[in-house]
């Protein structure tokens, strides 16, 4: 068994203002656009069981940080990035 395989964040460096991400919100279900305040080295389980290692957005929605994987686990995560100057 992999030390990473269940979300894990390895590491963490700030984001550049500007960034935000639209993802669905498990409370209402509507879509949300929330400011990207981080990137996060996240290891996350794979169907095979394996761990995928990748970069992924930390971004405050509801009053709290998620990751899309946290957030895939209470509802599908199917964020769309957008890069600073990008509206949504």
């Amino acid at each position: 068994m992999d030390r990473y395989d269940g979300n894990e964040i390895t590491a963490l460096i700030p984001a550049e203002p500007g960034w935000r991400i639209e993802v669905t919100s498990p409370r209402s279900g509507d879509r949300e656009v929330c400011l990207v305040i981080a990137w996060a080295a996240q290891c996350l389980p794979a169907a095979d069981g394996k761990p995928e290692h990748g970069i992924h957005p930390v971004f405050v929605l509801e009053g709290r940080t998620w990751t899309l994987g946290d957030l895939d686990q209470i509802i599908r995560a199917d964020g769309r990035l957008l890069p600073p100057g990008e509206r949504s």
